[in-house]
């Protein structure tokens, strides 16, 4: 039998540790925080406003430090990769 004290220990344990997790330098937050890429709205709201067809979602490369973001138009499946440390346009294909 397990004692009553120790499930509340091990849930504060958990939680103490996930805001170190949640922003360590390898994630998105952690390389905004740190200067490194430029904050993800910004970037979204240039590459929507410059961008046809229905924005349907965006997938961050922290190797590369870019967002690949999808649009569809026409039927059509758009990815428009951009560089998250100058919100530059990488590359724009189509994938089908």
């Amino acid at each position: 039998m397990r004692p009553h004290w120790l499930f509340p220990l091990l849930v504060v344990a958990a939680l103490a540790g996930a805001p170190a997790l949640a922003a360590g330098p390898n994630t998105v937050q952690g390389m905004k925080e740190a200067g490194e890429i430029l904050p993800f709205e910004v970037i979204r709201d240039r590459v929507i406003a410059s961008s046809q067809g229905e924005y349907v979602g965006a997938e961050f490369d922290a190797q590369s430090r870019t967002y690949r973001f999808r649009f569809v138009n026409d039927g059509t499946l758009f990815n428009v990769d951009v560089d998250a440390r100058t919100g530059d346009r990488v590359n724009r294909r189509q994938r089908y």
